[in-house]
């Protein structure tokens, strides 16, 4: 056994040196946090199994609509805080992980005023279910948003398999709840009070236990709030971009066509989550590193991560037919969406370099990025909708990605190397 771990640790070392980068430290780092994503994925693909059995397609369509409403009232918490906070976390600034959850449930405020406004706007037009889910969005989403400061805090420490741990539990605790009012109401309504409240309840005890367990330290850093607040007004148009797709079929198609589509996106989001974990491994060793360590780091390997990406996509698409098949037959019309939409995984080529550029503080970079890519997307979204309904709707998303890789790319190829490449 002694022989076979220390052939590995060879092979992984070699691998390194190749690939100039400390392989050990993301095979580490990347199988807690794909363990926790991997078992967040089997949790979530079999509440879709239920969802498909027994919701009807118009009551999944309006599930999903509420969790796009949802999404956008979340983009007016302070999504980008945790970014901000692991990297101070990384650094040595404990303090953080308090300062700035009782910063973000102060200004919670904000987004639950916003989604009671929506519930009422939707209960006087008729629409009460809607509006009460609604109001669960309001009472339960900020609060759970601002405690799952814990995530970064334990990221920033760069203890994955306690972030491994943490998330199990809190998996279990929503999706027990999503599931258990799925099968004994059969009404949307009620499976959103257990996705909000339940991922509440969660975020809540992991919190407190988080500071039970690590006792941080008082060290705080100035620059982090400040910098949180930047990211989260940067997330705010990807964020209202990001749930356009949905609105737009929900309220032009139906609610029954926002199902099929929801299900022609299922296995490449999930997909391409799993293989964000190396965003989620980066953002700390990037911040520990100046910005010509990691941009040589990135002009080495893009072509390497690109090819990667492509080869997986290609392999979706093609056993696509065969998952749906067996897992969703009643969706057989989001097949040949899906494999087109896998192309959607380059996303992930995206988000590493953006994370590159948050982890060195590039707050000009992140603004112009945060704006002209949702805005390309919004307007690509509404044209290609028009000529092409939910086909415009798949290439759309696509091309948006490459433009983001593009983007960001120009961005890093445009600083000059001026130190040898290292290794992070």
């Amino acid at each position: 056994m002694e022989k076979i771990k220390n052939t590995a640790r060879a092979t992984i070392n070699r691998l390194g040196r190749f690939f100039g980068t400390d392989m050990m430290y993301i095979v580490k780092g990347g199988f807690w946090m794909n363990a926790s994503y991997v078992f967040v994925s089997l949790v979530g693909l079999a509440t879709s199994i239920l969802f498909a059995r027994f919701l009807s397609k118009a009551d999944y369509g309006m599930y999903q609509y509420v969790l796009s409403i949802a999404a956008l009232v979340s983009a007016l918490t302070l999504t980008g805080m945790n970014s901000s906070v692991t990297r101070a976390v990384s650094r040595g600034f404990e303090g953080e992980l308090v300062r700035t959850t009782k910063y973000q449930l102060w200004l919670g405020i904000i987004p639950t005023t916003a989604a009671g406004i929506t519930a009422i706007w939707y209960a006087l037009h008729g629409q009460s279910g809607i509006a009460l889910a609604l109001v669960f969005v309001a009472l339960f989403l900020p609060p759970a948003n601002a405690l799952n400061t814990w995530g970064a805090y334990v990221s920033g420490k760069k203890d994955f398999p306690r972030g491994f741990y943490y998330g199990f539990f809190n998996t279990i605790i929503s999706y027990s709840g999503v599931i258990i009012l799925l099968i004994f109401t059969r009404n949307f309504i009620w499976v959103a009070f257990g996705n909000f409240f339940f991922g509440l309840v969660g975020n809540f005890i992991i919190y407190f236990w988080t500071i039970k367990v690590f006792r941080p330290s008082a060290n705080v850093d100035k620059e982090t709030v400040s910098y949180g607040n930047h990211l989260s007004l940067m997330n705010i148009p990807g964020a209202i971009a990001a749930q356009l797709d949905s609105i737009l079929v929900f309220h032009f198609v139906g609610a029954a066509a926002l199902a099929v589509y929801s299900f022609a996106t299922l296995f490449p989001e999930k997909l391409a989550g799993g293989l964000k974990f190396v965003s989620g491994v980066a953002l700390p060793r990037f911040s520990e590193k100046n910005e010509q360590s990691v941009n040589n780091f990135l002009k080495r390997q893009i072509w390497w991560i690109l090819g990667s990406i492509g080869a997986i996509a290609l392999a979706y698409a093609l056993i696509a037919p065969y998952l749906f098949v067996w897992l969703f037959p009643n969706y057989m019309a989001s097949v040949p969406y899906t494999q087109v939409y896998a192309f959607s995984f380059f996303s992930v080529a995206g988000g590493i370099l953006q994370i590159a550029l948050t982890s060195q503080k590039k707050t000009k970079e992140l603004y112009q990025l945060s704006f002209v890519i949702p805005a390309i997307k919004a307007l690509l979204l509404l044209v290609f909708l028009f000529y092409f309904g939910v086909w415009g709707i798949i290439w759309a998303q696509i091309i948006t990605n490459f433009v983001s890789i593009i983007f960001v790319w120009k961005i890093i190829a445009s600083k000059k190397s001026t130190e040898k490449i290292t290794n992070l």
